[in-house]
Formats: C-alpha cells, sequence, structure tokens
C-alpha cells in the first residue's frame, strides 16, 4: 500500500485548487483472484465506478458488502472457486453496527446496487470502494423458506448455531452488549420461529446458547406450542460462557442419558455433549460440538480442530465397540470447510456426511467477505445412513444484512443458516 510521510505541514506547498477530478474507471476486474491483485493495486487510491452490480454477501456489522457484475451474477461465489471479479464494497468508516436501522445503507445477497462512486481503499488484507455518496439499492423479494415436517415414519435432525444467545441476567461478557428484555424477546420469538420453519424437528441441536434457561425460554415460545420441547444443556468451559445444548420433542423422542465429554489436556472448552434418545423403537446417539474458531488463520487453528474431531472418532468408536451397529450423529458448528482436514477425520471413521448428494450450490450455512461455505454440519454412522432421507439447508440468516430491530421473523437471529437431515425410522 503506498504511504507518504511528511516531516513538517510546513514542507508542503499547495500550487493548485479546485480542479477537475479525473473520470471514474468503471471496474471490471479479471475472473484469477492473482490477476485481480495486481488490477487492484494499479487502481489504488484513484476513482472508480461500478454503474451496477448484483450483491453476492450482504452488507454486514462492518459496513462490507461483495457484489460481481451482472455478468458474473446467477449463482453464490463459492469459497473453493476463483473469485477475483468480487469487488467489495465498504462505507470507510471503523463503526461496527448491530442493526438494520444503524447502517447508512445495506443489501441483501440478490439485491442490486447501482451508482457505485468512490476511491479505491486498501485496508484490513482487502481492496475496497468507499462510495462517496450512498449507492442505489434495489430489493430483491426473499420469500420466507420452509423445510416440510418429517413424516410419520421419519425424524428429523437439526444444527444451528444460533449466534450470542444470551439472556437479560448477569455475569455477561463484555461482548456482545446484555441484550434488554425487548431484544431477548424478539431473539426467543425468531428463534423459535426458525424451528418452526425448519419443520419442528424432532431433535435440535443448538450452539452458542448461555444456559439452558435461554432453552426453556425458547421451547415456551408460542411458535412451539404443541411440540412438547424438552431442554438439555450442560455448563462447559468457554471464557465467554456460550455452550452447546438440545432442544428434543417430547412427543416423538425420550431422552435416555446425557454426558458431556471432556477432552483430555483441555483440548476444547466447549466439550462435546453425548444425547442418547429412543425414537420409536430406535436409539440413537448425538455428539453435539462448537470446535475452536478459525480465529488466528485457518491453517494454523486447524490442527486443533483436528485433534477434536480426532476426540469425536475416539468418542464414537466407544460407543461402537459396545454396540457395533449403532445409530450415531457427530454434529455441530465444527468451524471448518467440508473439505478440510477435521472432516477428512471424520470421513475416515466411516461416518458419511448428509451433505454428499447436495447440489454444491446448496452446500452452504455461512458467508464470509461474499464467500459461501459450510461450517456446519451432521454426519452418520453407515447403519444410520441407510436410513437416510434428505437434507436442506434453511437459508434465513447467512444471505441477510443486520437484524430488523422490529422483525420477528426468522430471518437473521444468526449468521449461520440451520443444517436439517430426515431419516427413516
Amino acid at each position: 500500500q503506498t504511504a507518504l510521510q511528511v516531516a513538517s505541514p510546513a514542507a508542503v506547498e499547495v500550487i493548485a485548487q479546485g480542479q477537475p477530478l479525473p473520470a471514474p474507471i468503471p471496474l471490471n476486474p479479471p475472473e484469477s483472484g492473482e490477476e485481480a491483485d495486481a488490477y487492484y493495486e494499479s487502481l489504488e487510491g484513484m476513482l472508480v465506478s461500478v454503474a451496477q452490480g448484483v450483491v453476492e454477501g450482504p452488507t454486514t456489522k462492518y459496513g462490507e458488502t461483495v457484489l460481481v457484475l451482472p455478468e458474473h451474477a446467477g449463482a453464490h461465489l463459492l469459497r473453493w472457486h476463483d473469485n477475483g471479479f468480487a469487488i467489495m464494497v465498504d462505507d470507510g468508516s471503523t463503526a461496527s453496527y448491530t442493526t438494520l436501522d444503524e447502517l447508512p445503507y445495506a443489501a441483501n445477497t440478490g439485491d442490486i446496487i447501482s451508482d457505485l462512486l468512490g476511491p479505491l481503499a486498501y485496508t484490513y488484507g482487502r481492496y475496497k470502494i468507499e462510495p462517496i455518496q450512498p449507492p442505489q439499492v434495489q430489493a430483491k423479494e426473499h420469500p420466507l423458506p420452509q423445510i416440510a415436517p418429517a413424516a410419520a415414519d421419519e425424524f428429523s435432525i437439526m444444527t444451528w448455531n444460533a449466534e450470542n444467545f444470551f439472556d437479560t441476567r448477569v455475569p455477561h461478557p463484555s461482548d456482545p452488549p446484555l441484550p434488554t428484555r425487548d431484544e431477548y424477546q424478539r431473539d426467543l420469538q425468531k428463534a423459535a420461529e426458525t424451528i418452526a420453519a425448519a419443520g419442528a424437528p424432532t431433535i435440535v441441536a443448538l450452539q452458542e446458547i448461555e444456559n439452558i434457561g435461554v432453552l426453556e425460554d425458547i421451547a415456551a415460545q408460542d411458535a412451539l406450542a404443541g411440540y412438547a420441547y424438552q431442554a438439555v444443556l450442560i455448563e462447559g468451559h468457554d471464557s465467554r460462557g456460550i455452550d452447546v445444548g438440545y432442544l428434543v420433542r417430547g412427543d416423538q423422542a425420550e431422552i435416555l442419558d446425557v454426558e458431556q465429554f471432556d477432552a483430555p489436556e483441555g483440548l476444547t472448552s466447549r466439550p462435546p455433549l453425548r444425547l442418547h434418545v429412543r425414537i420409536g423403537e430406535r436409539e440413537v446417539y448425538l455428539l453435539n460440538n462448537h470446535f475452536s474458531s478459525m480465529s488466528g488463520g485457518v491453517e494454523a487453528t486447524e490442527p486443533r480442530r483436528n485433534a477434536q474431531a480426532a476426540w469425536n472418532v475416539k468418542l464414537v468408536q466407544d460407543i461402537q465397540a459396545q454396540e457395533p451397529e449403532a445409530w450415531i450423529v457427530v454434529l455441530g458448528d465444527l468451524n471448518s470447510f467440508y473439505d478440510s482436514l477435521p472432516l477428512d477425520t471424520l470421513r475416515a471413521a466411516g461416518l458419511h456426511h448428509v451433505f454428499e448428494n447436495l447440489p454444491e450450490e446448496e452446500r452452504y450455512t455461512y458467508i464470509y467477505q461474499g464467500e459461501a461455505q459450510t461450517l456446519d454440519h451432521i454426519l452418520v454412522t453407515p447403519p444410520m445412513w441407510e436410513t437416510f432421507r434428505r437434507v436442506e439447508v434453511l437459508h434465513v440468516n447467512a444471505d441477510f444484512t443486520l437484524p430488523d430491530p422490529q422483525d420477528t421473523t426468522p430471518r437473521r437471529k444468526s449468521d449461520h443458516d440451520p443444517v436439517v437431515a430426515v431419516f427413516g425410522r
């Protein structure tokens, strides 16, 4: 990045003022990421424009939006593809926003942004347009999706990172802020509506839940009346107090046992939580996980997540030693990509990923810097895989910008999309 250091303001001489600006340069980056970096570097600090673009990454809490020119639109930018033609827009501030009404402008995936004009900056490792005036946003229709409930001879399992689900009581971590009563009630409604829109699954595995009271409050919402959801959670050791837990439909499943498994040598502060249930005549074991984050770099932190995957393999094998044909599920926010080493470790143990037959375009639960990717997973043992019926991702979060404070629909309770898998009994 070009930088000028001036020893003294007195050394600067103004030789002209009020000069016309050069005409803006229309952006048209190449597909190759390497070529795109060179292309952008040649334009850094210059006035650039985009007449019209299609949003691929919704506006984030940092005021960043990712779009592509219309000729590249039509499908999500997938993390494992070369996406040099992606264009990042940044509001140019250092603010961190929490709700939709705080943003200077906002867009969801598929929306059209036009009349972008501003200098091309380089911050936090990315080239970005910083608009000198708010762009025009043409909103796309976004009907809320629904997942059909499991049939009478089926049952369903859902995993969902509900993102920082804290109640209104102290103690509370420094971030995010303690929610007000109204904010907490809105989040409860949104979470319950999300579970209902997912077909009220037999078992809901959740991550980033503060305590069992939050789960009980979700289960008590009107949207879930009649399902007799029972809350299951054992406190872990996470520094922010977030845990993994379950909601189990009492009208479809019987809880037989719950146990937490601390890994050796402090491998994880969020130990896997094993749930043993009976569904009809079938017994099922579930291991709910929230692996370590990628903070610090994907490659630098992957060995720890791979060790956590190996710990799950041991827990699976311990069950199989007693019950070789056991139905076992490993699921949760594994903070690992579909093609990563931790997932390879789980597959090598004979587990099947429910995304195996899902079209590539649908295989995402999270969008980061415009790129769709999978962080949330459900894997099952071969006997259970034989009865696999279908899987769907409820896309109500990743494609959307920050939440509207007045909205109680499933949209944008979290930054992760729920995954729902259906099996025969």
